[in-house]
């Protein structure tokens, strides 16, 4: 086991004072990202069904966060009918933690994607309707955000934008 092995934890109220001090970064997806996990957001999400986890090192550091859900959309997107999506509402990594370790088989990015893509699979397995895709909306303008979603097999929906100009990716799920 390494000593940069992350554990994934259920978030709760009580971890909010693990959090003194996180933060995503000062860019506009930072900033968002920051404000996510520190405000409402998580506890809205989770309010609607989703799943949040805290990640850390066994030190209980916490280097980033992660998010698993179902989502009414419109599918296939922009006009089709609503239908219920698999979703990652939204993920972190401290600002401290960019790039982090070295070995990029222990990236704390790299093992995040990991563990929400395996627990989208796990939610899907037991639906009575799998869905075929697993969804995120990324800022078209975060260039290392989508290198990363690519290097998980997510791939830009052309032509589609949601909310305040989010590029929307997908990752098949259901063969």
């Amino acid at each position: 086991m390494s000593e940069f092995q992350l554990y994934a934890d259920a978030f709760t109220e009580a971890d909010r004072g693990d959090l003194v001090g996180f933060s995503c970064g000062e860019s506009k997806s930072g900033s968002f990202c920051t404000e996510w996990i520190m405000g409402s957001g998580a506890f809205d999400s989770m309010n609607k069904g989703s799943s949040v986890w805290l990640y850390r090192l066994k030190t209980g550091q916490v280097v980033g966060y992660g998010s698993v859900g179902l989502v009414n959309w419109r599918w296939p997107m922009p006009g089709g009918k609503y239908t219920r999506l698999l979703y990652i509402p939204m993920l972190g990594i401290d600002q401290k933690s960019h790039g982090q370790p070295p070995d990029p088989d222990w990236r704390y990015s790299r093992q995040i994607m990991q563990h929400l893509v395996a627990e989208a699979i796990r939610i899907n397995g037991e639906r009575k309707k799998p869905a075929e895709y697993l969804l995120l909306l990324v800022d078209p303008t975060n260039e290392a955000a989508i290198r990363l979603y690519q290097r998980f097999e997510f791939h830009l929906i052309p032509d589609v934008t949601y909310g305040a100009g989010l590029s929307v990716m997908k990752h098949r799920l259901a063969r």
